[in-house]
């Protein structure tokens, strides 16, 4: 019943593919009517045309339309207290549609990314998440998380790997990425210029594109690795070499002019993870990491040490200065990191009441309060932008149990594991997508220390493509000896 229903969907695909040729016709037809009627809806007509005719025979050219939204999208209020980012989010939900159906006819792509031990941990990672959903405080929210989650890992893991497929699709992609964000860029820094680049106006300057100056440079962040990747790619094209680091140009000016701290460190994570893949470190630097994380957990909260992180309220204030606000971080004087500690110190406090299940998926917010200490309030611990725990680890294991935590650090150490292997032994012309790769995520890692973003269509976007693009990579450097 389902290869007949297959059979079917694929036979009139190709019906509507061979009439192609009459869409030109209609846009010409849409087009003079607008002109005569001086009615500019005819306008969508073309358009609306275009993007039917693409959904049916280039969809691939739907999913690179749905990538250079991402730096333009902004969140909007919609009926019912719900929001969306529009309109990336509504090209995901129509891609989820056609990209099922382009699936149901490209079953044997589909088969070959379950050979992966990366598909199954997400697997778990979804599966957990729903799992977690039930036992929720508030299930209906909860649930819409977990929608939202399927979607992202949908679009941005299962279709990135369905559609970028090649070298060819990887120079599209980036392409379309570095313009897209550099555009924004350009709008952005141009107000910012006219504000003399002041501290205290970026937040105004990246809306409505960026909802503040961390996802500006957080997702510029996320693409750069891959600018390098595409200027290899040029070697012998020194013009084309040069667009693209005017591009890189644009890109790390919107880094430095963000004022984002994590971002300027999240840069230089390369350096970090190279030699931990050069050298086979991965298994040993894990366990170091695990074994640090528990000892530090033991001796903070030992004779409640950790009391003594606490700041001093009259001291802990917002700085409309960079500079200053650079030298109060390490004082404990800066009011954003002082309340992240705030929140930090409740986040844990609420792993030990549910360390199984956690509180449910997007419940941070509404449970966190009671745990927190009035030796760590900050002038802004009322909180009035709902804003969560500023770490996704620590958030994860309050919203999903400390198995959630597991999971999610599991898909990290498969991704890193497999990255290792592949770093050794590559040497092919893939080499620098997997570099990009890695250098991507371990930045978005980094980020994720000090904000929650993986479920931002302007970071966690890209951390799913990552895992994909190295899948794919892994998959053309095993094809390649049978090629040559």
């Amino acid at each position: 019943m389902i290869l007949a229903r297959t059979s079917i969907i694929s036979e009139w695909m190709s019906r509507l593919k061979s009439t192609s040729y009459l869409f030109p016709v209609l846009i010409v037809i849409s087009s003079l009517i607008c002109i005569i009627a001086h009615d500019l809806i005819w306008m969508m007509i073309p358009f609306a045309i275009l993007f039917i005719w693409l959904s049916i025979g280039k969809v691939h050219w739907i999913y690179f339309l749905l990538i250079a939204s991402i730096p333009f999208s902004t969140e909007v209020d919609i009926p019912g207290g719900l929001s969306t980012d529009f309109p990336d989010e509504i090209l995901m939900w129509w891609l989820c549609g056609i990209g099922s159906i382009y699936l149901l006819m490209n079953r044997v792509a589909l088969r070959r990314l379950f050979y992966h031990p990366l598909t199954w941990m997400l697997f778990f990672h979804w599966l957990w998440i729903l799992l977690c959903c039930l036992g929720s405080q508030d299930i209906l929210v909860s649930i819409k998380f977990w929608l939202s989650k399927s979607w992202y890992l949908f679009i941005f893991y299962v279709l990135a790997y369905t559609f970028l497929k090649s070298e060819r699709r990887f120079l599209i992609f980036t392409w379309i990425s570095a313009i897209a964000a550099s555009i924004t860029v350009i709008f952005i820094e141009s107000r910012h210029g006219m504000n003399g680049f002041a501290f205290n106006m970026i937040n105004t300057v990246v809306r409505p594109f960026y909802r503040n100056h961390v996802n500006y440079a957080c997702l510029q962040v996320c693409l750069l690795p891959y600018v390098w990747a595409l200027w290899n790619n040029y070697q012998h094209r020194p013009l084309i070499k040069n667009i693209i680091l005017g591009l890189a140009g644009i890109m790390i000016l919107g880094i430095a002019l963000s004022y984002t701290r994590a971002a300027y460190v999240a840069l230089f994570s390369l350096a970090v993870i190279y030699p931990i893949l050069k050298f086979k470190l991965v298994n040993k630097v894990a366990l170091f990491i695990v074994i640090g994380s528990i000892f530090s957990m033991i001796y903070l909260y030992q004779h409640n040490r950790f009391l003594e992180l606490a700041p001093d309220y009259n001291q802990a204030i917002s700085h409309t200065d960079f500079s200053s606000l650079l030298a109060a971080t390490p004082k404990g004087k800066d009011i954003s990191t002082m309340e992240r500690l705030h929140r930090w110190v409740a986040g844990t406090r609420m792993i030990g009441d549910k360390y199984i299940i956690g509180f449910g998926p997007n419940q941070f917010y509404n449970y966190y309060k009671p745990y927190t200490l009035n030796q760590f309030a900050t002038y802004v611990s009322n909180n009035p932008d709902r804003s969560t725990i500023h770490n996704y680890f620590l958030m994860t294991a309050v919203e999903q149990g400390i198995p959630g935590l597991l999971i999610f650090l599991g898909i990290i150490l498969v991704y890193f594991k497999q990255a290792q292997q592949s770093f050794v032994t590559m040497v092919s012309k893939y080499r620098p997508w997997m570099i990009a790769s890695i250098w991507s995520l371990s930045s978005i890692l980094v980020i994720l220390c000090f904000n929650d973003m993986i479920e931002t269509d302007k970071v966690g976007s890209y951390f799913f493509i990552n895992l994909a693009i190295l899948v794919n990579v892994i998959d053309l450097n095993n094809l390649e000896p049978k090629l040559t």
